[in-house]
C-alpha cells in the first residue's frame, strides 16, 4: 500500500507518466453541472471488474449511494494513442432526466513535446467521481467514449 502511494505521489510530481508521454496522470479540476460536483482523472484505483477489461475500452459503476453526499464512481479505459501521444479528457458531462451521462475522449497531449511515444496501444485509464450535494442521484448512467457507447446501467 505504501509503494503505490509513493509511486503515486512521485507520478503526481514528474511530467513522465509510465507510458512514456509527458503528462501528469490526473487532473483534480472539478466541475459541477446541475448540483453534482464531477472530479475527472486520468487514473483509477484497482481493477476494472467488467468483461473484456484486458484493454478494451470499457466502463463501470462503482456505487457509493450511503456516503454523505452520495456518490457514484464511473472507471474506464479508453483504448486509443497509436503513434503520437494521446491522454483522456472528460468531454462533456450531462445530468438530465434522470441519467448521468458522461462522454469521454482522446486527445492530442497539449502538454507533449515529442513526435512518437511508447503508448500504442496501450489503455488510458479514468475515473470521474460525481457528488450529489444538490442533485437527486440519477436512476441511469451512460458512458461513451467518442462515439461508442460502452456502459448502459441503472443505478
Amino acid at each position: 500500500m505504501r509503494r503505490r502511494a509513493l509511486l503515486a505521489s512521485a507520478a503526481a510530481a514528474s511530467t513522465a507518466s509510465l507510458a512514456g508521454c509527458p503528462t501528469p496522470p490526473w487532473t483534480d479540476d472539478p466541475t459541477e453541472i446541475d448540483g453534482a460536483e464531477l472530479t475527472f482523472r486520468r487514473e483509477y484505483d484497482g481493477d476494472l471488474d467488467v468483461p473484456g477489461s484486458g484493454g478494451n475500452d470499457v466502463a463501470e459503476v462503482r456505487r457509493r449511494l450511503d456516503e454523505d453526499p452520495p456518490r457514484l464512481v464511473v472507471a474506464g479505459s479508453l483504448l486509443d494513442g497509436p503513434r503520437r501521444c494521446y491522454r483522456v479528457t472528460l468531454f462533456e458531462a450531462a445530468l438530465d432526466d434522470g441519467t448521468l451521462r458522461l462522454r469521454i475522449v482522446s486527445e492530442d497531449d497539449p502538454d507533449s513535446d515529442v513526435d512518437r511515444c511508447s503508448d500504442v496501444a496501450e489503455p488510458h485509464p479514468y475515473s470521474v467521481a460525481v457528488a450529489f450535494a444538490d442533485a437527486p442521484v440519477p436512476d441511469r448512467v451512460e458512458v461513451r467514449h467518442g462515439d461508442e457507447t460502452v456502459l448502459e446501467e441503472r443505478i
